[in-house]
């Protein structure tokens, strides 16, 4: 009998976290789901090991990592929020995730596994020249998120170009089922919920979150170790993907807004609630990224793979009958 290969993902409960998780199950892996949930409910039912820690915690990460092949990092810090507020609270967001990226990737190569690390669309190259390389700039020096994401990827791929096995994917926004997370903090879920007053008027490219995991998996079995693989499937204007999920949840559609008015009430918005003291609201702290996001080529890297992406209808569908079944049951 073939031994079954063993896999952990880091941040198991997340969206993407759990598409990996389902999708390593489906193709016969073991797997252990590591989580700061003690008792996860979004893992309810699946057939996981689990590792309840705290990836903060010294040597969690080597505890994890061990007796695995492959890890999959859904886990990544991605903080929001301006410089500025996080300065206030004396936290140096970058120095944190270089710091828990260095004992990940020791952890990989010490056990030699495979890392399958799952980064972000917004370190991808960005316009040189123009008004949007201008907005991308701004963004960059305002948000650590960007810088962030864009450290913790060059640490793996230079990992990589010394040897460590490490598959490196960026999708773009993700939709789809098993995003186990308040309405406020989820897109569709504020949409479904009525909760979105208005939207950007903005082209963006969105995928299946389980195309994502499907695409992972592939680049991983075909050792695609080192290259950066950008991960996209449609292109929409949020303002027509939000009245498309609206009709589909039966309520009426947000009002359009210019995207550049909604990013700069945005940021004035959360400087004025972090001069009292307050966090500003999911919605507001995650224009920025939306901001970011752009119309995208399928990339031959990604057709390389072989995956082939679903129909956004099928994914817009998918994604209001679990928000409603997650909002009627309570979860």
């Amino acid at each position: 009998m073939t031994k079954r290969r063993s896999a952990v993902v880091l941040g198991a409960t997340g969206h993407l976290g759990q598409a990996a998780t389902r999708e390593l199950l489906s193709r016969g892996w073991q797997v252990s789901a590591a989580t700061r949930q003690a008792a996860p409910r979004s893992l309810a039912g699946l057939d996981v090991r689990l590792l309840p820690g705290d990836a903060d915690t010294p040597g969690q990460l080597g505890r994890w990592v061990a007796g695995h092949e492959l890890v999959v990092d859904a886990a990544a810090p991605h903080p929001l929020g301006t410089y500025g507020r996080v300065a206030a609270r004396g936290f140096d967001p970058i120095a944190h995730a270089r710091g828990r990226m260095r004992a990940l990737l020791d952890a990989v190569a010490a056990h030699r596994a495979q890392l399958a690390f799952i980064s972000s669309f917004t370190t991808l190259s960005r316009p040189a020249s123009g008004l949007e390389a201008v907005e991308a700039q701004w963004r960059r020096q305002t948000y650590p998120y960007f810088a962030v994401k864009e450290a913790m990827e060059q640490m793996v791929l230079d990992a990589a170009g010394t040897g460590l096995s490490a598959v490196v994917v960026n999708p773009t926004a993700c939709l789809g089922p098993w995003e186990h997370r308040a309405p406020s903090s989820s897109f569709v879920g504020l949409v479904v919920s009525h909760r979105l007053a208005i939207v950007m008027r903005h082209v963006l490219n969105v995928i299946d979150v389980r195309d994502v995991a499907s695409a992972l998996l592939a680049a991983v079995e075909a050792e695609r170790y080192g290259v950066p693989i950008a991960l996209s499937a449609h292109d929409v204007a949020l303002d027509e993907l939000a009245r498309r999920l609206s009709e589909l949840a039966g309520v009426r559609a947000p009002i359009p807004a210019e995207p550049r008015l909604a990013a700069l009430f945005a940021f004035w918005a959360e400087s004025g609630l972090a001069l009292a003291g307050q966090d500003a609201p999911d919605v507001l702290r995650a224009v920025p990224l939306v901001a970011d996001g752009r119309a995208m080529k399928t990339g031959s890297e990604q057709l390389a793979l072989g995956v082939a992406v679903r129909p956004l209808d099928d994914t817009l569908r998918d994604a209001v009958q679990w928000h409603r079944r997650h909002s009627a049951a309570g979860l």
